[in-house]
């Protein structure tokens, strides 16, 4: 019999969540396409670009919500079962409280991690898609081609900075270089190169003018044999400079803030992005121990409590995460507890209301 309570629990749980999760996508949707609609018109959109817009918007969306149905979820569930005596079936079984919470924890660190693989695989890439179709059909401007890209100045720690005049991604070839080296904040040398491409393994110049400075004294002569230079950027990254870090994956947005703060740039707002991945898809979790504890014990709440309770702790939630998110940013406070602020305080909302409910 005990075996059979936590599966019982998760199909009641998974048939809830699942409903809520597709009512809640729909309605954030609708929304947004009520919010554009005019302009689609406007610009004389047809459907099949609108209906392509918002399947890219589609996996962003899941991820964004996925807390949200998490919640109502574990609140309707929990709470359906207190309202017709099942949860003190369950008790006199010895299955408590602490077992409900394992086992929904259990459910919720699953959908932590395929929110974070959601994310990973998918959103970066089709919120690219979709910001380009953003860019097309409702602002007007023209497409951008990805793989080219003009007037580029990189920082290359610990000593150089590289100025692109035009790069083309296909093959991996820069034109209108320009290498500086600097000392001590002075100008050292100076590479100036009609072109230099990717072998592979390194960028090579294949010819070029070379001017060194000392002093009060130059040197400047032509080359004419390769030179090989192991700058720490490859065609992938570089092709980078063009995205948005919002719609960057983890790991390319971890290289972002690498190379800003070698650069000496700063790097709170994008620290903060940085931990957000993180601590935002492990909110599934977070969220069912903070919500299970509140439907527990009431047996008399009806439907509207419920929604009640779950939009309630939504605004809550969602508020805490952006109040973090722009004191991280802006340097208030480290960007770990921008980012995790909405969570450590979820959690500590849901050991007190553990500690608060009748077992």
């Amino acid at each position: 019999m005990i075996q059979i309570l936590p599966r019982y629990l998760r199909s009641r749980f998974l048939g809830l969540f699942f409903f809520c999760l597709l009512s809640v996508v729909v309605l954030f949707l609708v929304v947004d396409l009520v919010e554009n609609l005019d302009q689609f018109i406007d610009k004389k959109v047809s459907w099949k670009i609108v209906l392509v817009y918002y399947l890219y918007f589609l996996p962003y969306t899941i991820v964004l919500v996925l807390p949200v149905a998490t919640l109502m979820a574990s609140v309707f569930s929990v709470g359906n079962l207190a309202k017709h005596n099942e949860i003190v079936a369950m008790k006199s079984l010895g299955y408590s409280l602490y077992r409900v919470i394992i086992t929904l924890l259990g459910v919720g660190f699953i959908m932590s991690i395929l929110s974070f693989i959601m994310a990973e695989g998918f959103v970066a890439q089709t919120n690219r898609k979709k910001e380009e179709m953003g860019r097309i059909y409702l602002s007007g401007l023209q497409p951008t081609i990805s793989s080219r890209l003009q007037d580029l100045e990189i920082q290359e720690p610990p000593d150089k900075i590289i100025t692109i005049g035009y790069y083309d991604g296909e093959t991996q070839t820069a034109f209108r270089v320009k290498v500086e080296t600097f000392q001590n904040y002075k100008l050292i040398s100076r590479v100036d190169a009609s072109s230099m491409y990717w072998d592979g393994h390194a960028w090579v110049i294949p010819n070029g003018y070379k001017r060194e400075f000392e002093g009060e004294t130059e040197r400047a002569f032509s080359f004419y044999e390769p030179e090989t230079y192991h700058f720490q950027f490859n065609p992938k990254e570089l092709l980078l400079a063009q995205v948005k870090p919002d719609e960057m994956s983890f790991q390319e947005l971890r290289w972002f803030v690498k190379r800003v703060r070698q650069s000496g740039g700063e790097v709170y707002r994008w620290m903060t992005e940085l931990h957000l991945r993180i601590a935002f898809p492990l909110s599934n979790v977070i969220i069912v121990l903070f919500s299970v504890p509140l439907a527990y014990n009431r047996r008399k709440k009806n439907t509207a409590v419920g929604i009640g309770i779950s939009l309630a702790v939504c605004f809550f939630y969602f508020g805490l995460v952006k109040m973090g998110q722009t004191l991280g940013q802006s340097g208030s406070v480290h960007p770990i507890i921008g980012a995790w602020l909405g969570n450590i305080i979820m959690i500590m909302g849901g050991v007190i209301n553990l500690a608060k409910t009748r077992k």
